[in-house]
């Protein structure tokens, strides 16, 4: 299945920047030929493909998520032509649980900003970020299973939208480990029943789902080898390519 959206991505990448192209020298415009390329996908039987849109669109967009979306956070920085000027609120061991702790408890693990530690709703009701995005539950699942993580999250984007209202949410599934990664309580298996929850929760409640996990998995479920940034550790986080690949499915399929 990831390959089958990286085979969309890249068609609609590719006739976009021939057609493109053909603009610059005097042809059709930007809006024409991105309009082009998503016809010309289409002939190609990609029925869904859409034109992305512009790294800019995410200059009012903030990112949430632990350390699987900091890795993203470091490549945009040296990447802008990424995501924009998006921000992002990330923590190494945060998860919708521990984002509804109580701020000065002892062991919690909240986002920096503005020169003190903010809990995340307050943290995007800072910035008045348009659109938000959400990527949590790698540490929720092993800790309280598929139930008591989709519970958290209900909770945390009930949060979000409190304090944010208007602004558009967007909720990323949980992305797969590398094989031989896994543990009994956390497993792809444990990842794609939580995906599962938050799929039909983003369609009870009118939130966009973002299937990042199918992107990145190979014909097993697991986190393609390539993709993987530290295979000697956990076997979760992204190389500078698979980051790319996210930024650019985000820009297909916002």
């Amino acid at each position: 299945k990831g390959v089958g959206i990286m085979k969309k991505i890249l068609t609609a990448m590719l006739a976009g920047a021939l057609l493109l192209c053909t603009s610059c020298s005097g042809g059709e415009s930007s809006s024409e030929a991105e309009t082009a390329a998503v016809t010309e996908a289409s002939k190609l039987g990609y029925d869904d493909v859409k034109a992305p849109v512009d790294a800019k669109w995410f200059d009012d967009a903030v990112f949430v998520g632990d350390s699987v979306t900091l890795k993203l956070n470091y490549y945009c920085d040296e990447h802008p032509e990424a995501l924009g000027s998006a921000q992002f609120f990330c923590a190494g061991s945060l998860g919708f649980e521990s984002a509804l702790w109580d701020i000065d408890r002892e062991d919690a693990v909240h986002p920096y900003y503005k020169g003190s530690v903010q809990l995340v709703e307050d943290c995007v009701k800072l910035t008045g970020a348009k659109k938000v995005f959400v990527m949590l539950g790698m540490n929720d699942i092993g800790n309280y299973g598929t139930d008591g993580a989709m519970e958290s999250a209900r909770n945390l984007i009930g949060k979000l939208k409190s304090k944010s209202d208007g602004a558009l949410i967007y909720l990323q599934s949980v992305t797969p480990i590398l094989e031989g990664h896994e543990y009994d309580d956390l497993s792809n298996t444990h990842v794609r029943a939580f995906n599962e929850k938050l799929q039909a929760f983003c369609k009870e409640e009118g939130y966009k789902y973002l299937d990042i996990y199918s992107v990145m998995a190979d014909e097993n479920g697991y986190l393609r080898a390539e993709y993987c940034g530290d295979e000697e550790a956990q076997g979760i986080h992204f190389t500078d390519e698979a980051c790319g690949i996210w930024a650019d499915y985000l820009k297909q399929n916002v």
